[in-house]
């Protein structure tokens, strides 16, 4: 089960690093996150969306190394309540990106 919480945890990061990329791109979209807008001022939109989803995506990749280490409810119920949440910013960013 934590695996595929992991996995789609992952996807939904590159899904969201997409969609704020071709948000922040192609539209008058202003990003919420005021460390993520410096960070895209500073080194460029294409180059910090990148390190940011690849920093994620290595962090992610380490709790799937470990997992079987780290077994516990909590893990689980963590990784529950982190992908859901992160479902809904990535639908809020979808629909935000649609409807410009």
């Amino acid at each position: 089960m934590d695996g595929l919480l992991i996995v789609s945890f992952g996807l939904l990061q590159i899904a969201d690093g997409a969609i704020t990329y071709i948000g922040l791109h192609c539209s008058e979209i202003d990003e919420a996150n005021p460390l993520a807008s410096f960070c895209f001022e500073t080194f460029g939109l294409g180059t910090s969306i990148a390190t940011m989803k690849l920093l994620g995506l290595a962090f992610l990749a380490f709790v799937f190394i470990r997992r079987h280490r780290i077994r516990s409810a909590w893990v689980t119920g963590t990784l529950s309540g982190v992908v859901a949440a992160y479902c809904w910013v990535v639908a809020q960013n979808l629909s935000l990106v649609l409807a410009t």
